[in-house]
């Protein structure tokens, strides 16, 4: 069995190692302590709940973060060049074995790269794996715990309750990464011997998402609502709260419950049992998360989430990603190279473009669908002048043909660069076009690159965030959780809003209107509006690859759809606006895909443990 403990990273579950951190956030390993050490101390003990908070993925580590792949699996981004893993692994479906990045979670042994310098390269699930030993190292010493500092202004029973609380948080978040790429897995409640025997009959999704809510049902009993200034940017109830939702929603969804949705089978049939769980979650958390001193920020604060002057801790982030000592603040002025910053602006020739499919998603401002034939015949969409009159998130969040890409900041060396040209005759065009890439025609701007980020203008002095749930998730899981148990204007029990009404909330902050009634008209009608919004508001937040999986429209959106860029040209003197599709962007998914692969060197020496289907 010593060879599946190195394959599936249980090395690392059987394997003892503490950390010692002194600063929140700003962790500093110090490898190599006993347990008797770790665990009589405070300080000491915290920092094993520290490193398993560490080990959260934070998307915007470093500078590069060429790592963040997802939003080019997806159909929200498109990847320039077809040279690079992320095309010729990820997108033309070759999964098997596959050591690389999102894909390599049951293979990866660099425990040391979460403290790389260069690249947060360990993706999710095989930090899951040393997380999930670090808690479970805390929860069976705990009460060893003598020696108690006086300065941080709680009690000896306070700082036990909080390691307790975040302990079990985090063993839930990371097991949630596990099973939302892998499906139902083994639990791992406990630090196991070497000679534990891992080969059994594996739970299914829901008896893993069952053994998940018990954990944050206690962590909700032991977190605080809220921590002191000292303690910013730990998880509190409300985050407990907000993961219960999100997983129970998960667990409600087509893909996870193959009883009602056979594999091979084009049936989405929610799980009305669990969404009626997570309706009622999302409702708590809710209600409670302004006693966490969470809010959301308005329009004109919007991108305060993803990058700040003045502050890494956004008050509508209920869960982020720690800081690094790269991003708090980022020194360098210049951030996204190898993710979605442009090869012209300073970025490398791997960037994922913003695709026509999601600018699409975004509706005019009147809360028209683009390809709702109303939208033109009243007047709110114009295909002449497609860039107007739509959802002010969109121009917050992408750059459109005309734009001025440095606006209020000096011109760049080349003053063709400055006013975006799509055109064929256009200096972006040649640009991208000349170095053999897939051009969709637009360019990133708001969530993760700031005034100034390109390498003409170097603006430094900002923390980089990234959260993994916000405020707005809340009511957008909410929203599809109780539109699921009781339609557009029913209400969860203990709620004070209708599924309509939740969408709404984060339709207003962006200044939008409220969905049209005929859009609310039934349950399926409505479902479409509540996936579409997932995908406006969670843009760029690396949803939507997951998104897609749970609902069972990978095959259909990815697979079997196509990806599109924009077509602008000129035509007997008119700039005609069309799209296009893009040559190469190959998105191969079939059934097999919705789950993750176990690798074959695991399965052939397993028994019971089955491998996920079609692989």
């Amino acid at each position: 069995m010593k060879r599946y403990y190195k394959t599936l990273l249980f090395i690392f579950l059987v394997a003892p190692f503490f950390v010692s951190c002194e600063d929140y956030l700003d962790v500093s390993p110090e490898l190599g302590i006993s347990s008797e050490e770790v665990f009589t101390d405070y300080f000491n003990t915290r920092g094993v709940v520290d490193r398993a908070n560490f080990l959260i993925h934070n998307y915007v580590y470093f500078n590069t973060d060429w790592a963040s792949e997802l939003g080019v699996m997806s159909d929200e981004c498109q990847i320039s060049q077809t040279r690079y893993p992320p095309h010729y692994v990820f997108n033309t479906g070759v999964w098997m074995n596959s050591n690389f990045r999102e894909l390599a979670g049951m293979t990866n042994e660099k425990d040391w790269q979460e403290y790389h310098d260069k690249d947060h390269e360990a993706e999710p699930v095989s930090k899951a794996f040393l997380a999930i030993r670090a808690v479970n190292s805390v929860l069976e010493n705990i009460d060893k715990l003598q020696e108690y500092p006086t300065e941080l202004g709680y009690t000896p029973q306070q700082l036990k309750d909080q390691l307790v609380g975040q302990s079990y948080f985090l063993r839930a978040f990371h097991y949630f990464q596990i099973i939302r790429r892998y499906g139902g897995f083994p639990t791992m409640t406990k630090t196991f011997e070497i000679s534990h025997n891992f080969d059994e009959v594996r739970p299914t999704y829901l008896q893993s998402t069952d053994s998940l809510v018990q954990d944050l049902d206690k962590a909700i009993q032991f977190l605080p609502e809220k921590w002191n200034d000292q303690n910013k940017g730990r998880v509190t109830k409300t985050s407990a709260k907000a993961l219960k939702a999100m997983t129970l929603l998960y667990a409600a969804s087509p893909l996870m419950n193959p009883d009602l949705n056979p594999y091979g089978a084009n049936s989405r049939t929610y799980n009305n049992a669990y969404a009626e769980k997570a309706a009622i979650a999302a409702a708590e958390a809710i209600n409670d998360y302004p006693k966490g001193g969470y809010e959301m920020f308005s329009m004109d604060q919007y991108t305060e989430n993803w990058y700040s002057r003045t502050s890494g801790f956004p008050k509508e982030a209920i869960l982020q990603a720690p800081l690094s000592r790269h991003t708090d603040p980022d020194g360098w002025g210049i951030a996204g190279m190898g993710w979605f910053l442009p090869q012209f602006a300073g970025g490398w020739q791997v960037e994922g473009q913003p695709t026509q499919n999601a600018v699409d998603w975004f509706e005019t401002a009147d809360g028209y669908d683009v390809s709702d034939p109303e939208a033109i015949s009243s007047g709110s969409f114009d295909p002449s002048d497609p860039y107007s009159n739509r959802d002010p998130r969109f121009r917050a969040l992408i750059l459109v043909h005309g734009d001025d890409m440095f606006e209020g900041l000096p011109n760049p060396s080349n003053n063709d660069v400055r006013m975006l040209n799509v055109k064929p005759d256009g200096w972006h065009y040649k640009f991208e076009t000349g170095k053999n890439k897939i051009f969709t025609g637009y360019y990133h701007k708001g969530k993760h690159r700031w005034p100034g980020c390109d390498k003409w203008n170097r603006s430094g002095g900002w923390y980089r965030m990234f959260p993994h749930i916000r405020v707005a998730q809340l009511y957008l899981d909410y929203a599809e959780a109780a539109n699921e148990a009781y339609g557009p204007n029913g209400m969860a029990p203990g709620a004070s809003l209708s599924a309509v009404q939740a969408l709404n909330i984060v339709r207003s902050r962006a200044n939008m209107p409220g969905v049209l009634a005929k859009y609310t008209t039934s349950k399926d009608v409505f479902r479409k509006r509540i996936y579409n919004e997932r995908a406006v508001e969670l843009y760029h937040e690396f949803h939507r690859w997951h998104d897609l999986r749970r609902w069972k429209l990978s095959k259909e959106v990815l697979g079997q759809g196509t990806i599109y860029g924009a077509d602008i040209k000129d035509v007997g003197g008119q700039t005609v606006y069309e799209k296009k599709a893009l040559q190469g962007a190959l998105r191969v998914f079939e059934d097999r895909h919705y789950w993750y692969p176990f690798p074959s060197k695991v399965m052939d020496i397993m028994t019971q443990f089955e491998q996920n289907p079609g692989w």
